[in-house]
């Protein structure tokens, strides 16, 4: 015999006496919780499946611990944007221990308890003390009100007993979940003070580097603005140098113009001055050699008449005057 139930948004198979742990479920640890999300009821009748839940069916359970489950590392990343998260997770849980699974029609209850009645009832016939287990004389005359009295009175006192094992087992396992939940949260605060004190040196040793890379950028910074200055100042200086020389050399330039103009001039003032004393010289010394050929006698075959003699004449002085 067993059922499907589903709570916390997960589906279990349960059974009568099964013990399992769901999410988290209000209550205290010993009280019962009745599950009536029941999705399947299978028996030896046959198998009975809701849609979606089988109409009437529940699962009485009884709560016997509180505690979280171990915990789990939840992991955020995201490539290329120095994204790294990292958390711990213990979730919440609610351990049940399955008492009976019933419906319209039909009722299964946990072996053990049907057990235990079945076993005392056979010891109170049998004459044997269900506390000590040792037998005892058999009463000489008892009547059936009696035994009917005692064997209530003796499952009473059975029931709580076992309460009472129960709520101190229900006790025990409490504290040592308590005991265990507190180490557990005294871990992860640890953990976390020791991640926040790494986180913070880490974020101390960013911000000094960052001061340091800043401080080294101004100096750098400076040192260039410095070199820039003296290599502005020595191009300037170097400018006003180059500038002074094209200078002089422009004035030596124009004095060697000027004087090489006044040379040249002299040159051909005197030149020309040579050119007229010599052009003079030369036709004095024409008009010479002419009278010397005009005093000249010709004689023989060259002798010209008179007219070609006055011809000749006339075109000597001619080209004297031109």
């Amino acid at each position: 015999m067993y059922a499907v139930v589903r709570t916390g948004g997960k589906q279990y198979r349960v059974a009568p006496g099964d013990i399992l742990e769901v999410e988290k479920l209000t209550g205290e640890v010993g009280e019962s919780v009745v599950l009536d999300d029941v999705l399947m009821v299978s028996s030896d009748d046959g198998v009975m499946i809701g849609q979606p839940r089988v109409e009437g069916a529940s699962v009485t359970a009884r709560i016997t611990g509180q505690h979280r489950g171990e915990k789990i590392l939840v992991f955020r990343y995201r490539p290329k944007k120095r994204v790294r998260v990292r958390r711990g997770h213990r979730q919440y849980l609610t351990r049940l221990q399955i008492h009976k699974i019933s419906g319209e029609g039909f009722e299964f209850v946990e072996e053990a308890e049907e057990a235990a009645v079945v076993e005392v009832v056979a010891a109170v016939e049998d004459g044997v003390d269900a506390e000590d287990g040792t037998e005892t004389a058999e009463p000489e005359s008892v009547t059936d009100d009696e035994a009917d009295a005692a064997f209530a009175m003796l499952k009473e006192t059975v029931a709580k007993a076992g309460l009472v094992v129960d709520e101190t087992v229900s006790a025990a396992d409490k504290a040592v979940e308590e005991t265990v939940s507190e180490a557990g949260d005294v871990l992860d605060d640890a953990a976390e003070e020791a991640g926040n004190v790494v986180e913070d040196a880490v974020e101390k040793a960013g911000d000094v580097v960052e001061d340091t890379i800043a401080k080294a950028g101004d100096v750098v910074d400076d040192t260039v603005e410095e070199a820039g200055n003296v290599v502005d100042d020595t191009i300037a200086k170097a400018g006003d140098v180059v500038e002074d020389a094209v200078e002089k050399v422009g004035d030596v330039v124009d004095d060697t113009i000027a004087k090489a103009g006044d040379v040249l001039d002299d040159t051909v003032e005197m030149a020309g001055d040579v050119v007229e004393d010599t052009v003079a010289k030369a036709g004095e010394v024409l008009d010479d050699v002419a009278d010397s050929l005009k005093s000249i006698p010709f004689v023989g075959r060259g002798r010209k008449s008179g007219d070609d003699a006055d011809e000749d004449e006339a075109d000597t002085d001619d080209k004297k005057e031109e």
